[in-house]
């Protein structure tokens, strides 16, 4: 049976997780904060005494609510992420995958059904969303060049475009953007 103090504390939690994505300036650090979020389990201590075993199953059930706030929060921030690249973009599906994933067997080994299937659905709306979007951009692939040269260059060999040297130069990170690592990451087109 559900509580009007259960629905407080379940808003509660979930105004925290929401507080904590929209406090992130950029998308990218709200989902690295929420992925850790979603996956955190609390330490309970082992005890034989019946009130023991009270206290474990509540916190138990703390951190479950707190896990599957934080994929609602993540799924979320993912709306607002930008991919950088189609390799970005599966990076960030696979470890948001991986986490609903955990919590939705956990929601299924429990006979919770009714999560169980809003977190299936949850899960499967982020999903199609990354790969949508991921899917119209360009992949990474690596350059290789036998000696440094300057990211001007480099952006107009690559892509017949010069203006796109400082695409380069923040993938690359180089000591100097006339000196180009010989071997670094770019986008494909």
């Amino acid at each position: 049976m559900t509580t009007a103090t259960d629905n407080g504390y379940c808003a509660s939690v979930q105004a925290l997780t929401e507080s904590l994505r929209t406090a992130c300036a950029d998308p990218a650090d709200a989902i690295r904060l929420l992925l850790a979020l979603a996956t955190w389990t609390p330490t309970t201590q082992p005890s034989t005494a019946p009130i023991g075993a009270a206290i474990a199953t509540l916190v138990n059930a703390m951190g479950q609510t707190l896990r599957r706030c934080a994929l609602v929060s993540l799924a979320n921030a993912c709306a607002e992420y930008e991919p950088s690249s189609y390799n970005d973009a599966l990076s960030i599906r696979a470890q948001v995958v991986q986490a609903f994933d955990v919590e939705i067997l956990a929601a299924a080994d429990a006979y919770q059904d009714a999560t169980y299937q809003a977190l299936r659905s949850l899960r499967t709306a982020v999903v199609i969303d990354i790969t949508t979007r991921g899917a119209q951009l360009a992949a990474l692939i690596t350059v290789t060049t036998p000696v440094p040269d300057s990211a001007l260059s480099l952006a107009y060999r690559l892509y017949g475009d010069a203006t796109r040297a400082d695409d380069l130069i923040s993938r690359a990170d180089p000591v100097h953007p006339a000196f180009m690592p010989t071997s670094f990451e770019a986008l494909q087109s």
